[in-house]
């Protein structure tokens, strides 16, 4: 997963799993649960995801705390190619229990 642009309150990620609508729109519904979330949105044609939010409500504490998680994550979201499909539900499902 390759972060193309960021900045507090906005980041920009690409990757070839975001061009795979369910399993974007499972990610969004669990990122929904931050009270920091402002927008999301996926562009399936560029494989890109933009996430907006409120900068000074994110808890540092609680991101560092999800480093590793997310560092697998992203290694699984770049090398998408449909049969890792499994595990980045079951990455997904742990993300869901972690927040």
């Amino acid at each position: 997963m390759m972060v193309t642009s960021f900045f507090p309150g906005r980041i920009r990620l690409r990757a070839p799993v975001f061009r795979e609508e369910d399993l974007v729109e499972r990610a969004i519904g669990i990122l929904r649960k931050f009270p920091a979330l402002k927008n999301i949105d996926n562009n399936l044609l560029t494989g890109s995801v933009l996430i907006e939010y409120e900068a000074d409500k994110v808890p540092m504490e609680k991101l560092l705390s999800l480093k590793d998680f997310f560092m697998e994550l992203a290694k699984e979201a770049e090398g998408f190619d449909g049969t890792n499909r499994g595990k980045i539900l079951e990455l997904l499902e742990k993300l869901d229990k972690l927040i």
